[in-house]
């Protein structure tokens, strides 16, 4: 048999293209489009054609929409502390579950279940559970003795009620992470560290912590980067409410370009929202690798 000819860049080149061609379409020209349009004053619901307004809309954004101040200041003080907790939680349960313990494997896989379902669907799911009317948990606080609790409809209550529910949900996911990390230690630092008479919580803090430490950067980024386009649990949970309490930068975009058709006005607000998105990220980024 003659020996196979090397394929030529050319024929490559013309099987990449199509999924090349396919990515640019989806995904560059869309980013493109909605920059221009960022640019623009169009109302989709009418039938007039977007009129240039240069910078006006970024303005607007910054020095004359408390709403967005407001939706801002929610998104971070919401994604500092169902990040924290994660991490904390999660933390605590893989050291836990790393340990010889009875069922163990059975609770590694229970405590996996909130993560698997979709992030809709458990929005859904809490919504029905906290209904003032008819939710299974008033109706057991009912039971014991415990005045009715207006879950949905304070609005100080509320956005620690989408904090639980996002914790409950997520913490898996530190938790996955972590107790993977937990498995990977050298078993011989342990066994030098107890030979040298230190205990459970020294072993810990300078052996364990230091080495998950990078392990720790990553989840947290990746954690607060999704935590930051929180828009599943106030879409099926609270729509923002009670009035704009709940209301996320990802839902509040929404809200304008989907409910109020000011497509140019919602379009600068996604690249602000990428914008202050890739801000943080760098930020957590420096920050955290300098504890590295």
């Amino acid at each position: 048999m003659g020996k196979a000819q090397p394929i030529g860049k050319g024929v490559k080149i013309g099987f990449l293209a199509p999924s090349l061609l396919y990515l640019m379409a989806m995904g560059i020209f869309p980013l493109v489009w909605s920059l221009s349009l960022s640019f623009h004053r169009w109302k989709a619901a009418t039938a007039s054609s977007p009129i240039f307004v240069g910078l006006k809309n970024f303005y607007t954004i910054f020095f004359a929409d408390p709403r967005f101040w407001n939706s801002f200041r929610f998104t971070v003080i919401y994604v500092f502390i169902v990040v924290v907790s994660e991490l904390s939680l999660g933390l605590l349960l893989a050291y836990i579950l790393n340990e010889k313990i009875r069922f163990r494997n059975f609770f590694r896989v229970v405590f996996l279940f909130p993560m698997a379902a979709p992030p809709i669907g458990i929005a859904f799911m809490w919504r029905m559970l906290l209904n003032p009317d008819a939710g299974i948990v008033g109706k057991i606080m009912g039971s014991m003795g415990i005045n009715f609790v207006r879950w949905l409809t304070d609005a100080k209550l509320t956005p620690f009620v989408l904090m639980v529910v996002d914790i409950w949900e997520w913490t898996p996911f530190m938790f996955l992470g972590l107790l993977a990390a937990f498995q990977t230690l050298p078993v011989e630092l342990y066994d030098a560290a107890q030979v040298d008479g230190a205990s459970r919580f020294q072993a810990f803090r300078f052996i364990t912590f230091p080495l998950l430490l990078p392990i720790i950067v990553t989840l947290v980024l990746l954690r607060a980067i999704d935590a930051f386009k929180l828009f599943e649990l106030v879409f099926g949970i609270t729509g923002g409410g009670p009035g704009t309490s709940t209301e996320s930068l990802s839902y509040y975009t929404y809200t304008v370009g989907f409910q109020y058709f000011d497509l140019g006005y919602a379009c600068s607000l996604s690249w602000v929202f990428l914008g202050i998105v890739l801000f943080v990220s760098q930020f957590l980024l420096r920050r955290l690798r300098k504890e590295v």
